[in-house]
């Protein structure tokens, strides 16, 4: 091809791409790309005032193009990108006058597109760059944690999705267009083996790019063992993980057994429940729903039916308010009703208290990084009304300041074999009406360590207290322990999978006494992991048993069997 028709059609792609959507990568149907058709002509309409300019890079072994037909051919190792598409093709044909690419693969190469944080891999990819919609067939790609593999995918604009009911019509207007992917017969899972341990299939899938992807009532397996249909949609993004059982055995309230997961609701919102019943005739209960009114800002609602085992009663417990988070600032009002909160009294036991909010009121800044000591540091804040249910304290609200910072540090640098951690936090407590202050400030240090294959650490720790509060459930007293865990690898199992042991030990210093211990058998099975844990809690005299159950791609959603923290569950139940 001769100089100034290579420069002539470097120039027209280029055109042509920036009109594109850089987060787009579908069609499914001929009609959908039909020029003249009313589909290209609504959605071309709208999304021409979007174009956005920007520079687009084609690279490929030859270069051809006809002007008599206006199809440019791109041959070997072709490469298309902007700043926020890139794609990978052995074979592009670009039909200039209807504005279509047609991406092939071959024996040896696939169509591959990684655009909005998602993956996808397929045989043939057709897109239209006014409409900004096409499809890519026999797909396969990651979404988020998952992998994901099925039919064809077909990607388009938002609003053409909720034109042709794909997606439910959003309420408040958008400020920028979104793209939307909707994926046929889907097998999606966190393992990366050809047959992974576990899998969900759903006959069609919808992909929010870098938000969440909805999972249309998927068969859950095991292996090649059906578990369930989930009866809703499954939802996998930033706050929800999907559905989890819930098996827990508690020594008041017996062996529970229930549901939790989130539902798909569209516009209005999100939505999580869950539900648990126990063998001592106990039911408790979540409903949990959040709606963003704009970017960052959030109305949420919650309540939550919870058995307290100081007061013996279980009862609705609801919070409401509004939340803000953007750029690493967080803020906020809510109020809240018998919200159930664990605090350790001046001998170590634990209390439990039903406390009001009405309301607070919050404000923490960013993490900012400190160079020098390899920490970062926060500032918080809060005001609001409280009372409790302790017999210590009238049925007035009392008033209550909170000021402070937060530090933690985990340097890149290491003693040796030793890499430390440390941190602190300050926080000042004031309560006007009572005339009343507590400062409390917590501090601690430590080293992760290897000897060989056994994985150490050690840590101290350390709560000052000046003051007291007028009120139980946020009362502090001072605390100084040291703690010390051990692991080590046991030497069985294959390639794949880990099996290790661990104790960790908490020293009351003050007391001069054994605060807790921990047993841990661990097994990793490369993409899940399970864990058999005995807790001898010495300062309540209680010892509990317990499997806890993760996937390893979502570590912070757990299904445990057993007793778990006290601590852990005071603000959400078992949930």
């Amino acid at each position: 091809m001769g100089h100034k028709y290579r420069k002539a059609l470097t120039a027209a792609l280029a055109l042509l791409f920036c009109a594109a959507s850089p987060v787009a990568l579908v069609p499914s149907y001929a009609e959908d790309l039909a020029p003249g058709s009313a589909a290209e002509k609504d959605a071309g309409a709208a999304e021409k005032q979007e174009m956005k300019s920007g520079e687009v890079t084609i690279d490929a072994d030859t270069v051809n193009y006809s002007e008599k037909t206006g199809i440019a051919t791109a041959d070997g190792n072709v490469r298309i990108r902007n700043s926020e598409i890139y794609l990978t093709a052995p074979y592009v044909e670009y039909d200039s006058q209807n504005n279509v690419a047609d991406a092939y693969s071959d024996h040896r190469e696939n169509v591959v597109i990684i655009s909005g944080g998602n993956t996808y891999t397929g045989k043939h990819l057709k897109y239209n760059m006014t409409t900004k919609r096409g499809v890519l067939t026999q797909a396969s790609g990651k979404s988020g944690a998952l992998y994901m593999s099925g039919g064809n995918v077909r990607v388009m604009p938002i609003e053409d999705a909720e034109k042709m009911g794909i997606v439910r019509r959003a309420k408040r207007k958008r400020a920028i267009s979104e793209d939307v992917a909707e994926w046929r017969d889907v097998t999606a899972t966190t393992c990366n083996f050809p047959e992974p341990h576990y899998r969900l299939v759903s006959r069609k899938v919808i992909i929010y790019p870098g938000k969440k992807t909805v999972l249309k009532n998927p068969k859950i397996y095991l292996g090649k063992t059906l578990l369930m249909t989930y009866p809703f949609d499954y939802i996998v993004g930033k706050k929800n993980e999907g559905l989890a059982p819930i098996i827990r055995y508690d020594s008041t309230k017996g062996g529970g057994f229930g549901i939790k997961g989130p539902i798909d609701i569209g516009k209005f919102g999100e939505l999580d429940i869950a539900g648990i019943y126990w063998t001592q005739d106990i039911w408790e209960a979540k409903v949990d729903y959040s709606y963003e009114i704009t970017d960052g800002l959030t109305l949420f609602g919650r309540s939550l039916r919870l058995y307290n085992d100081d007061t013996d009663e279980t009862v609705w417990r609801p919070s409401w308010g509004l939340s803000y988070e953007k750029n690493g600032w967080e803020a906020g009002v809510w109020w809240a009703e018998r919200e159930i909160i664990g605090n350790d009294d001046d001998t170590g036991s634990t209390d439990d208290y039903d406390v009001w909010r009405k309301p607070e009121i919050y404000l923490n800044t960013p993490w900012f990084d400190e160079n020098l000591t390899g920490g970062r540091i926060r500032l918080f804040g809060s005001w609001g009304k409280y009372k409790d249910d302790s017999r210590y304290t009238s049925d007035e609200f009392t008033e209550r300041y909170v000021y402070g910072a937060a530090y933690s540090g985990r340097p890149k640098w290491s003693l040796g074999i030793f890499k430390p951690f440390y941190g602190a936090r300050y926080a000042a407590y004031e309560y006007p009406d009572d005339d009343a202050s507590q400062k409390v400030t917590n501090a601690w240090f430590g080293f992760r360590y290897k000897l060989g294959s056994v994985s150490l650490s050690s840590a101290y720790r350390r709560r000052w207290v000046d003051g007291r509060s007028p009120m139980r459930w946020d009362r502090y007293y001072d605390n100084e322990y040291f703690m010390q865990t051990i692991s080590f690898p046991l030497p069985f199992g294959r390639s794949w999978e880990k099996w290790s042991f661990s104790i960790s030990g908490q020293y009351d210093l003050k007391k001069d006494d054994i605060y807790s211990l921990r047993y841990t058998l661990t097994y990793d099975r490369h993409c899940m992991t399970w864990r058999l844990w005995y807790h001898d809690d010495r300062h309540d005299d209680e010892k509990k048993v317990g499997l806890t159950f993760f996937i390893d791609a979502y570590p912070e959603y757990k299904i445990n069997l057993g007793g778990g923290s006290s601590n852990d569950r005071k603000k959400s139940g078992d949930f």
